[in-house]
């Protein structure tokens, strides 16, 4: 028997001759199975579409993989459209490119439904073996794989990877049509590709490319075409059926959903609060310390319901040291004075002040702390909540270390139905978070001799009072503690904030006046502004007089178009005029990357220094080299894939990095399809996890936290500010982290030395990282990985077992859901 060669012998009369054999349809797609005889030694198929109004279709066309000689049977893949007919023209190509024969096919549509149907009936072997036949072939031509979709607004972002089989002249171009066939016109992103290879062999490779589209949300299914211009034999298209849009949309917003939002969270806190066991053995332990606590509750026309509640939530404390002072600004609300009164008789414990008047928020709380005999003073609203533990918590903190001054707990809301929603589980004490917003809130606990030396609130700060008080007490506590338990329950009323950030606009005002007024008094140059968001603050550090040089500090090889860009952006957008760029060359080996160089230190002499590493690639060592022939005192590390958005980045992270308790400041950065890559880290799960990565960048995430300037553990190097003071003092970036986790050790090593890592917001750059990128996919590189991963679980053994403190507790440390603030 002869081997098969791809054609059997024919004579040179022959006519090429199309005969359909079988048909059924799947996922929005028709697989028709042909015989095509009659092809010339040699001889190529080709093959267009068309339906019935003359719009061009989509099709793909395979050739069955058979070793007989007798075989000539494809299977023919297109679009299921809405339309009546498709006609299908074949053609013969000859080795010479001319066309030497061809034929035609009229397919109905309608009867091809019903025609799949019966065959699925009686010939269900054919169909499993032509359905979904493409997916075959998957290694020589074109596939797609939908992998994300996220949810922006009007438009979907959908994520995908094409692959191609590899050539190096291959030009990808990603189309896309409407069940119709209408061509759609599709904002797509390029994020890069890399050549990868097939299964077990090395010799065989594909190109993926990471693409993002964006997409509008009236959709029902859209057929994206993949052509190689190239090499037009590769090109095939794939449908994105209503069904896989929507399991994509699910899986992300589920990742997407923070528990501030999660409907779990009734369920989740019924199982984490204290047991009526748990509370019967509290109630029998003696601290040593026996801290008593003063509840001050400012009274205002307080509805009696609401009243009611608060009170028995105090008397049903497990910790019994405790007076609670009830301060009735509503002289001519008899029915909450009778309440008071019956609570004062019944309750040793319970002390009442009857004003003539309302005086504001703040007085009224001052004449309730002026009576208080307790050790610490408890601020609590007239129609929230506590759980029956807080006291008892609060307590034995106080026992475990007699430094604390300050506390507070997490928090949820009481919705007007009566059930518990938005858990807020704070960060322990973020002082960068507390100048953006009112983060400690509820229940704020101050030691009462501290209390004692501050200046008391005014009706200036009525709104506010708490912001302002919270801020006073801070700069002067020796310990500020956080309780991480869900022990107040914060009512949603129509006059609360909670319910309205509308209902007290006076508060914005004092809230600003607060945090500056805490700034002045610790002598910090900044101005204070509303932010975007009601009750919050925008805090502008000053540049120092000095004017100091700013270091930025850039790695690269070759790739030259992509730190033009880079360059480009710091020269043309940057308003702060005092800084270098210091260009570290890593092995390019491209013609145009020098020529590049040269054109760069022509054009600006003055800031552009070109300094060359000659070893392996190493990122530590690599910055460890920049920084040592930088100029500056202030030291801007920063990736040749960034694009600077915002104009007075420098002057920002430099006011912030300039301050005394800072070591290291970090900005936010996007994917070029807008979307989060970077709003700081968590130094949880298995090393660290970039928080609210691919989330729309308008989408502030859980409590807005990604919109608000705070303290973090790390962030990344991407973009990264830092005094050369500090960079020395804790011995730049370790070498043995060749490529992962070198930024994340940096800033636990300016940890370990108290100094502040500040994540802004106000800082935005683009990030021209792949989507994609992470993944270690040689042996080699696998190795390097699990040593680095190794290295940072033992140096920062003790960091992993005690927990992130900017990352409460109760979030999951699995990954990625503890990047989104998962329960």
């Amino acid at each position: 028997m002869k081997k098969y060669n791809g054609q059997c012998p024919t004579n040179e009369r022959q006519t090429m001759r199309v005969e359909t054999t079988g048909v059924c349809r799947g996922n929005w797609k028709i697989y028709q199975q042909l015989k095509i005889e009659g092809i010339h030694k040699g001889s190529s198929v080709t093959a267009q579409a068309a339906t019935d109004d003359n719009r061009r279709s989509p099709l793909s066309l395979l050739k069955i993989r058979d070793n007989s000689c007798d075989s000539n049977s494809y299977v023919l893949v297109l679009p299921d459209p809405d339309a009546r007919t498709i006609k299908i023209e074949f053609s013969e190509i000859g080795q010479d490119g001319r066309t030497l024969s061809s034929d035609s096919l009229s397919l109905n549509c309608k009867n091809i439904k019903w025609e799949s149907r019966l065959n699925y009936k009686i010939k269900p072997d054919m169909c499993s073996k032509l359905r979904n036949y493409d997916d075959v072939s998957e290694f020589d031509m074109a596939t797609i794989d939908f992998w994300q979709c996220i949810e922006d607004s009007s438009d979907y972002i959908l994520r995908c990877t094409v692959r191609t089989p590899y050539r190096s002249d291959s030009q990808i171009k990603l189309r896309c049509f409407d069940r119709t066939l209408n061509e759609v016109n599709l904002s797509i992103v390029n994020f890069g590709s890399n050549v990868t290879s097939v299964g077990f062999t090395s010799e065989k490779k594909q190109l993926e490319t990471q693409l993002s589209v964006r997409m509008p949300k009236a959709f029902d299914r859209y057929y994206f075409v993949i052509d190689d211009q190239n090499h037009p034999s590769f090109s095939a298209f794939d449908c994105l059926t209503p069904d896989k849009l929507g399991m994509l949309l699910e899986e992300t917003n589920f990742l997407f959903t923070h528990a501030q939002f999660d409907p779990e969270y009734p369920e989740w806190f019924t199982e984490h609060k204290a047991t009526i066991g748990a509370l019967e053995k509290q109630r029998k332990i003696a601290f040593n310390s026996a801290p008593k606590f003063s509840i001050i509750v400012p009274l205002y026309n307080t509805p009696i319901s609401f009243f009611n509640d608060m009170a028995e939530s105090v008397k049903t404390q497990s910790y019994a040291n405790w007076e609670l002072i009830l301060v009735n600004a509503s002289p001519d609300n008899q029915e909450l004075k009778a309440r008071v009164e019956q609570e004062t008789a019944h309750d040793n414990r319970i002390k009442s002040i009857n004003l003539t008047e309302n005086k504001g928020i703040s007085e009224n709380t001052n004449a309730g702390v002026a009576i208080a005999t307790g050790d610490f003073v408890s601020f609590f609203d007239h129609d929230d909540i506590l759980e029956p533990d807080l006291l008892f918590s609060y307590a034995e903190a106080i026992e475990n270390n007699d430094a604390v001054d300050l506390l507070y707990c997490d928090e949820d809301k009481l919705m007007p139905d009566g059930k518990l929603a938005q858990p807020f589980f704070k960060p322990d004490f973020n002082i960068d978070l507390l100048r953006n917003n009112n983060y400690i809130c509820h229940m704020l606990t101050i030691r009462k001799s501290l209390l004692d030396v501050l200046e008391p609130n005014t009706k200036e700060f009525d709104g506010a009072q708490d912001h302002n008080l919270t801020l006073r007490a801070v700069e002067k506590a020796r310990k500020v503690h956080h309780v991480a338990k869900v022990l107040y329950h914060w009512r949603l009323s129509g006059t609360s904030t909670a319910a309205n950030a509308d209902s007290k606009p006076y508060a914005t005002i004092a809230g600003i006046k607060a945090v500056q007024s805490h700034l002045d008094r610790l002598g910090l140059n900044a101005k204070v502004e509303q932010a975007r968001r009601p009750f919050t603050y925008k805090v502008t550090y000053a540049v120092p007089d000095s004017h100091p040089l700013v270091s930025i500090i850039i790695p690269t090889k070759d790739h030259a178009d992509i730190l033009d860009n880079c360059i480009k952006s710091i020269v043309e957008k940057s308003t702060y005029n005092n800084y270098e760029l210091v260009i570290i060359e890593n092995n390019s080996t491209e013609k145009a990357t020098f020529d590049y160089y040269d054109k760069l230190q022509a054009k600006y002499p003055d800031i552009i220094r070109l300094v060359t590493w000659e070893h392996e690639f190493n990122f530590s060592k690599l910055m460890n080299f920049g920084v040592a022939h930088a100029k500056g005192n202030y030291l801007l590390l920063l990736n040749n894939d960034t694009e600077v958005i915002t104009p007075n980045w420098i002057e920002i992270m430099l006011g912030i990095c300039a301050r005394e308790d800072v070591g290291a400041v970090g900005a936010k950065l996007y994917y070029p399809d807008n979307t989060i890559q970077h709003a700081g880290l968590c130094v949880t799960g298995g090393v660290a996890g970039h928080l609210c990565q691919s989330m729309p960048k308008d989408n502030w995430g859980y409590f807005a936290l990604n919109d608000a300037q705070q303290d973090f553990s790390a962030v990344t190097a991407a973009c990264i500010m830092t005094k050369r003071s500090e960079y020395e003092k804790v011995g730049g970036f370790t070498e043995e982290l060749q490529v992962a986790f070198n930024d994340v050790d940096f800033c636990l090593k300016l940890r370990e030395i108290n100094d502040l890592i500040v994540y802004t917001p106000e800082v935005e750059l683009y990030h021209y990282e792949s989507i994609s990128r992470g993944v270690e996919n040689n042996t080699e590189k696998q190795i390097r990985f699990h040593k680095e991963v190794a290295y940072m679980n033992y140096r920062w053994a003790k960091h992993y077992i005690e927990g992130d403190p900017y990352m409460n507790p109760n979030f999951t440390v699995g990954e990625p859901a503890n990047r989104y603030y998962h329960l």
